[in-house]
């Protein structure tokens, strides 16, 4: 994991209890920004996540060499 990764979870988590506050107070805007931060919160883990795949692979095929 890189920080990239456990951004997007963070980012992604947050999103998720403001779009809960944002329903509990009926406030259509703040569901939206919530959703919007959820998907960069995906957005980032994803790309952590190739990060990380990308660099594993290369470590190995460097090994294997």
């Amino acid at each position: 994991m890189n920080k990239k990764t456990i951004t997007g979870q963070f980012q992604f988590a947050l999103g998720k209890f403001q779009e809960g506050v944002g329903s509990a107070l009926g406030n259509v805007q703040l569901q939206r920004a919530a959703q919007r931060r959820q998907m960069d919160g995906r957005i980032m883990h994803a790309v952590g996540e190739a990060q990380d795949l990308i660099k594993r692979s290369l470590r190995q095929r460097a090994g294997s060499v």
